[in-house]
């Protein structure tokens, strides 16, 4: 009797729980760069404005092992962004990346080669 009143407690609080979405919306971020010495420069675009200011933009040079950051900026209102490099531009590839926040994902650029 008591396994059977456990079992309809049980039954009842899940019916009770309130329904939760699975498939919550989150925004894709597409991260454009470009160089204009001294600086990387680029914007953030996403279908949702919400997610192309204010967020965290980082610079990587790719190596062997983990690449290497040079810099960070955050996107400023109108989704703008730029990390100053000055003498440290060395022949390689580089990338930006823009961090995940809330539901906007995280996007990273095209790679840029330089000679």
């Amino acid at each position: 009797m008591a396994a059977c009143r456990c079992a309809l407690v049980v039954a009842l609080a899940v019916l009770l729980l309130p329904a939760t979405s699975t498939a919550a919306s989150s925004y894709p971020t597409t991260v454009v760069v470009s160089l204009k010495f001294p600086a990387f420069h680029g914007t953030l675009q996403s279908g949702k404005n919400a997610c192309t200011s204010g967020r965290t933009v980082k610079l990587f040079r790719e190596k062997s092992g983990a690449d290497k950051l040079l810099g960070t900026d955050r996107s400023n209102a109108k989704t703008k962004w730029s990390i100053p490099i000055g003498k440290r531009l060395i022949s390689g590839s580089y990338y930006a990346k823009a961090t995940a926040k809330g539901r906007c994902k995280a996007g990273k650029s095209k790679v840029l080669s330089i000679d």
